[in-house]
């Protein structure tokens, strides 16, 4: 009879434990999206720097303006023109920011930007890479601010 009550006991503490698990985790979640945190595989809360601090353009010095800037889910890309009038892209990671491409870029029906075989496009309404003309990434922006 004994037995029964411990076997009893345990099994209650074993569902205990489990939901506030499960409690915590999603109460973690639902703490990042409010945050503006992202989530990724595995992880509970990775920072993510402020929108400020990727928007490059005027920190290139005060003759480069910002034409444009962009962002999808991974990535950001900054329009800027310098003070020969030369549109710039200046793009990277959101997860490495300080690692960027910047290269000059042109504007016909969206902005592009040529690095050899390498197109970046920033148009109708997503980032785009192609490699020797086929494109290879593709992403949806979420934010843009001119």
């Amino acid at each position: 009879m004994n037995f029964v009550k411990t076997n009893q006991q345990l099994l209650k503490l074993g569902l205990l434990t489990i939901t506030t698990f499960f409690l915590y985790t999603f109460s973690a979640k639902v703490l990042a999206y409010h945050n503006n945190l992202e989530t990724e595989q595995g992880t509970i809360l990775l920072a993510e720097l402020p929108r400020n601090d990727r928007r490059i353009c005027l920190q290139r010095g005060d003759n480069w303006s910002e034409v444009n800037y962009f962002e999808s889910k991974n990535y950001f890309a900054n329009i800027c023109r310098q003070p020969n009038g030369q549109l710039m892209l200046v793009a990277g990671r959101k997860s490495n920011p300080n690692q960027v491409l910047e290269l000059p870029v042109e504007f016909n029906q969206g902005y592009a930007a040529i690095d050899g075989n390498k197109t970046f496009r920033v148009n109708d309404g997503s980032f785009s890479l192609a490699i020797n003309g086929l494109v290879v990434k593709r992403e949806e922006i979420t934010y843009q601010e001119q």
